[in-house]
């Protein structure tokens, strides 16, 4: 490329970075992929605008979508600038709290003023400032925000003193007032959160041990039909007794109810239940009276609860009228965990239509007319709840995140001179990260932006990993058709890791369909290959993980700078707890929560095809289908993209944990020629070739008899001198200590197969491996050593890559 005289240096870029940062497109994507210096590259964009431009900083807008990116992108400005290193110095400064770091930005910032022109915002920020300046014309301008848990001092403290979440139950409770809301709340949790029906249904399901059903009282029952009597006994305010204890003639029966304010028995017949003709005769023996409903009628309720009527509530002498008083608390005291799981998912679900360009009437329309009963009466819940919701937010002035967005754009839209004003505030908007964008967030940017705005988004379609938070990756794969008369600039090089990472993702992500191809290189050449362990038995991943982990760390790599990956936490319990009792402060994160991180050393867990295992792509429940459907195709390259970011934090060394016989299909995406064995699950040892003593034919040590000459074949002097080094090996490794000493469950039981798991090599243990490894198949070393096949195997590897 062509070198061009810059006031600003930007010796440090490359070719392609420096396009990007001289770039005059009022509309440019700059396809950043992982590691490649997007953050270095759109910082030197705002320095060359202010030093080579002279564009005021004043008319600068950059975006981030976290402001833990916004503060790292206003140090890395304040770094530039500071040539006395005070502040890198002060960063790198142990234990200074969020506190400290936010005076000092602020002290800096003031040194440099030309910095503190910037605004460098996330967008929810930059829309709040609007709204507080101007928001007059669409809400109450002194709101405050309200969010879905606590929250930091972004806002300035100016936060509302309850949760989403509490409202939402506040609004409820009030709406339970109505006792149809409530027992159509309490029926919608029994039947839908609460009762199991197990797969393999039996008649047993009629016996005591097949009460699966629970009624509004609380009892279990046996069936659909007898929970809709008990239900209706319960609205009616009339006391029963579920399956009472009857003896007539020394013999014991139950009826299905008793009802003690007409004194009469129920029975519910249905093809299923026991033949009832003796029991019947019995009762009317003993003076009981017994009345009787049947199945037929419960498939339509209307005709039921007539039934019901006729033949229960004229036997009641009782008035029945006056409406009983259902208490929030009792009702749903038992089913604390179900209703919160409720709550939360009217919250997605509230969040969902937010982000969407249906309005709550259009939901509401397209839930009933659904065929399925939970979708429709989960519907006739939530719509009154998010409706109660909006109202009490408006009420006191409370705005969520989303509202922020949305009260922005409709001040923008009907106000020309609000957003004119805005429009010639900012001549160039820089957007980080543009890949997580969603529908509300680009429309903003429309409504900020001119034909004559300068508009450079970074971002990378690879790394697009928030579909279900609402991001729409069609605005950076088809960026062309939404931004009229727009360049791009691909960042083709990775600084971060290794030619076989580096390699292998691309190959990985190259099997998604909708996206943008780049052919990206590494920078550093060579390096260890990807190793995969394929677990056979339960433990064995876990020691394999730790004597690796032991190793890296014996070999200088901080702790800090190891980091396990996985895609949901529940992968991950029984690991941490283990390394965390090594005392290592080794790193855990959900691939989600590792976005933007890198370490020397990652393991990426749960790559398996079993249940629970990556990739999982969540067909998401048909109740949010009704605002969005969900396609299972674009949900799996949306779990590869996952794949790709967990792939892409390592530097040097990754290691892809798997099981064997159930093996992910993105294990099997990579070439084979990137990767590296790292299993005790496929070991079939190695076979010795020795000579017979009689016609010298080469034979493998399994033989009994030669296949030339017949002989027998007896322990030649070579098998005797292998067997002795074999039990020398054993005696030295039996009287080295063990140091490692914890009462965890997982070091016992892996110590009960292999005595040493989990133990530190020793200078002497790895000199004796060394010494014999070449002569023993790892299946021999496993049990001469007392370690697992993968940890011996582990670390053969290593030496091997430090060899090449």
């Amino acid at each position: 490329m062509k070198t061009l005289k810059t006031r600003t240096d930007l010796s440090a870029l490359n070719d392609q970075q420096r396009k990007a940062v001289l770039s005059e497109a009022n509309r440019l994507l700059v396809l950043a992929g992982a590691g490649s210096g997007k953050t270095k590259t759109l910082l030197h964009k705002i320095n060359y605008l202010v030093t080579d431009k002279l564009v005021d900083a004043n008319t600068i807008l950059a975006v981030t979508f976290t402001k833990n990116a916004a503060n790292e992108m206003l140090d890395r400005m304040i770094l530039a600038a500071d040539q006395t290193r005070y502040y890198k110095e002060f960063l790198q400064t142990q234990g200074i709290t969020f506190k400290d770091k936010y005076r000092e930005r602020v002290r800096f910032l003031n040194k440099f003023p030309w910095l503190k022109k910037l605004t460098i915002k996330t967008i929810h920020s930059l829309c709040y400032q609007i709204i507080k300046t101007d928001g007059v014309h669409v809400f109450d301008n002194q709101f405050k925000i309200v969010a879905d848990q606590k929250i930091g001092n972004e806002f300035h403290g100016n936060t509302a003193t309850e949760t989403v979440k509490e409202i939402i139950e506040k609004v409820a409770i009030e709406l339970c007032e109505e006792k149809a809301f409530i027992l159509k709340l309490k029926r919608f949790l029994l039947d839908y959160y609460v009762d199991h029906i197990p797969d393999n249904k039996t008649s047993e399901e009629f016996r005591p041990e097949g009460k699966h059903f629970t009624s509004l009282n609380g009892d279990k029952v046996r069936s659909k039909s007898e929970q809709f009597i008990a239900d209706w006994l319960f609205r009616n305010s009339i006391e029963y007794t579920y399956e009472p204890e009857v003896k007539v003639d020394k013999k014991v029966f139950h009826p299905d109810f008793f009802i003690p304010q007409g004194n009469v028995y129920l029975e519910h017949i249905s093809n299923l239940s026991y033949p009832s003709f003796w029991k019947e005769v019995k009762m009317k023996i003993a003076g009981c009276t017994c009345i009787k409903t049947y199945d037929d009628a419960t498939h339509n309720s209307a005709v039921f609860n007539s039934v019901l009527d006729r033949v229960i509530k004229g036997r009641i002498s009782e008035d029945l009228s006056s409406a009983t008083v259902l208490n929030y608390d009792e009702e749903f005291s038992p089913f604390r965990k179900e209703l919160k799981r409720f709550y939360r998912e009217v919250n997605e679900v509230r969040n969902k239509i937010e982000n969407s360009e249906k309005d709550l009437q259009q939901i509401m329309d397209e839930a009933a007319a659904s065929k399925y009963e939970r979708v429709r009466v989960f519907y006739e819940l939530a719509i009154p709840i998010i409706t109660a919701f909006q109202d009490y937010c408006t009420n006191k002035s409370y705005m969520d995140f989303d509202g922020l967005l949305i009260k922005t754009i409709e001040l923008l839209e009907n106000n020309p001179k609000v957003r004119e004003r805005y429009q010639n505030s900012y001549s160039h908007i820089l957007v980080d990260e543009f890949q997580d964008v969603n529908n509300l967030q680009v429309k903003l940017l429309n409504l900020l932006t001119t034909k004559e705005t300068q508009l450079f988004c970074v971002g990378d379609d690879w790394q697009s990993i928030y579909g279900f938070r609402g991001s729409e990756i069609s605005y950076i794969v088809n960026f062309k058709e939404h931004f009229a008369n727009s360049e791009l600039v691909t960042l083709n090089l990775n600084y971060r890791s290794t030619d076989p990472i580096v390699c292998a993702s691309t190959e990985a992500i190259k099997k998604n369909e909708f996206q943008i191809h780049k052919d990206i290189k590494a920078v550093k050449r060579g390096g260890q290959k990807i190793n995969i362990f394929y677990e056979e038995n339960e433990g064995q991943e876990i020691s394999f993980i730790w004597e690796t982990v032991e190793k890296h760390i014996q070999d200088g790599i901080n702790p800090e700078d190891i980091l396990v990956l996985y895609r949901r936490s529940a992968m991950a319990s029984e690991l941490k707890k283990t390394l965390d009792a090594s005392g290592h402060k080794i790193q855990f994160k959900t691939i989600h929560g590792a976005k933007g991180l890198e370490a020397k050393v990652v393991f990426i867990l749960g790559l398996h095809s079993n249940k629970g295992g990556f990739p999982d792509p969540w067909l998401q429940d048909k109740i949010y289908q009704v605002i969005k459907p969900s396609n299972y195709d674009l949900l799996i390259e949306e779990e590869r993209r996952l794949f790709y970011v967990a792939l892409t934090r390592a530097k040097d060394y990754l290691y892809l944990i798997s099981k064997k016989g159930a093996v992910s299909e993105f294990i099997k995406d990579i070439p084979k020629e990137f990767t590296l064995l790292e299993t005790n699950a496929i070991d079939y040892g190695t076979n010795r070739v020795f000579l017979c003593k009689k016609c010298e034919t080469k034979i493998e040590e399994h033989y009994k008899f030669c296949p030339e000459c017949g002989k027998s074949i007896e322990q030649n002097h070579s098998q005797n001198i292998k067997w002795k080094q074999k039990k020398n090996v054993e005696q030295q490794i039996h009287n080295l200590p063990i140091n490692f000493e914890r009462n965890d469950e997982q070091i016992l039981k892996s110590r009960q197969k292999f005595k040493r798991a989990y133990e530190p090599w020793t200078e002497e243990e790895e000199t004796l491996l060394k010494n014999c490894y070449e002569d023993f198949s790892i299946t021999e070393l496993s049990e001469m050593f007392g370690r697992s096949k993968g940890g011996i195997q582990s670390r053969i590897n290593l030496w091997s890559t430090n060899l090449d």
